[in-house]
Parts: structure tokens; sequence; C-alpha cells
């Protein structure tokens, strides 16, 4: 009875947090859509010309991804980005409707909207757009395990900045539609035969000389250990649809 009233307590604390967001919080909202037969290019068209109608001032902006890899392939994942809480309080009845009339018989959602919070302390990179490939890496956590995961994720960002100035790193974590124990990681790149900077040491020395003796190793298996037995690690690569 206890051990179900302290769960209860920590779904209410988890969800309160997101009902009283911090205004200088920022947010993500994704969407998933899957084609219907034979109407692709139907679908694309019609959302190509939804999003020019209504996303492309600041705090409605949309980007749209293309799943290459995984069960999925062939979905799009729509991402609605630099949410701030007053996003969400926006009438957005106009865009609902015209979506609801002119693209949404085109596709079928794949799930609900899911909501995400921006971990500022995961970016690399100061590009203002995303690249045309993203690796997709979500990473699911045995409950109250999330340091070892953030700390492992923003440790590899610092070696990963060294090494490749120009990468490209964002970093989420669910605040609302899905599993709360998730962070999601996206990886960005242009072309897959890019080539980093030439380097004299391994990722693994440049670990251990940025954080300490063996903390590589030390840091991966807390990490590991972290994750869910089943389906705690998964990755997926897609491919930026301009619309």
């Amino acid at each position: 009875m206890k051990s179900k009233i302290l769960i209860l307590v920590a779904l209410f604390v988890t969800s309160l947090s997101f009902s009283q967001r911090n205004s200088d919080y920022t947010y993500m909202t994704t969407f998933v859509y899957k084609a219907k037969d034979g109407m692709v290019d139907k679908f694309e068209k019609a959302a190509d010309k939804k999003t020019k109608m209504f996303n492309k001032e600041e705090g409605s902006i949309i980007f749209t991804y293309k799943v290459l890899t995984g069960n999925d392939a062939g979905v799009y994942e729509r991402y609605l980005v630099g949410q701030s809480p007053a996003h969400y309080d926006i009438d957005r009845s106009a865009e609902l409707e015209y979506w609801a009339k002119n693209v949404a018989p085109y596709a079928d959602p794949v799930g609900g909207q899911q909501r995400w919070e921006w971990q500022e302390w995961g970016t690399i990179g100061d590009q203002p757009e995303p690249l045309k490939y993203l690796n997709k890496t979500i990473l699911r956590y045995k409950p109250s395990m999330s340091a070892n995961v953030s700390r492992y994720i923003y440790r590899q960002g610092k070696v990963l900045e060294k090494r490749n100035p120009n990468a490209f790193r964002r970093v989420f974590e669910m605040v609302s539609g899905g599993d709360l124990n998730a962070f999601v990681v996206f990886s960005g790149f242009d072309k897959y035969n890019e080539k980093w900077p030439e380097t004299d040491t391994t990722w693994e020395e440049d670990y251990n000389e940025m954080f300490g003796w063996e903390q590589f190793s030390q840091d991966q298996e807390m990490m590991q250990k972290s994750l869910r037995d089943w389906n705690g690690a998964t990755r997926t690569t897609l491919e930026r649809i301009y619309f």
C-alpha cells in the first residue's frame, strides 16, 4: 500500500511540474503521420501548403522529417519547435481546422502528440536549423536513474564538441504524451561521408582526460545499467523533408 501511495505521489508531482511550467523553459511538440496508400504526393503537397500558411513564424515553426530506418520507416515526424508555455495558450483552431479539411484526408496519425522539454545542457552547435539527416536516439531509463544517463549524454557531448567543432546535437526529455522516463537525442549531419577533423587521440582518451582516469568505462557502465532491460535504447535515421 505504501509503495502504491509513493507511486501516485511521484506521478502527481511529475504532472504538476508540467502544468505549472517555468516560463523560461522551452518545449517541442511532435506529431507523427503515415501517408495513406497511394497518397504520398498528395499528403506532401497538402502538408507543404499548410506549413507555409501557418508555420513560418516564431512560436509556430515546424520541421518535417521522414523516417528511413526501423519498423516505422516511411512515416513523417513533424516537430513544432521553440515552444514557450505561452505558446500553448494560443488559439490554433483555424490551423487545426485547415489541417482536418485539407491534409488529414491523405494521412493517418500514428499515436498522439508528445511534448518534450529542451535540455539546454545537451546542446552542441549553434546552427539555427536542424541538418538534412538526424540520428534519433531514444534512451529509456529506470526510475530514479536519470542522472546516470544525463551525465553520460552531457560528457559525451563535450567530447563530441572537442573532436568535431561543427557537430549538431539537441537533447529533449519527455514531459507529456508518453514515457516520462526518456531522453531523445538528435545528432545531425548533412552528408553520410562527412569528414571529421583528424586527431591524435581516441574518443576514450579525450573523455578520460576531460573527466578523470577510467571515467569513460565507469560512466558507460553506469549509463547502461540505468537503461531498461528491454528497449532501453533505440535509434532511427531520418531525412528532412522541406515542408
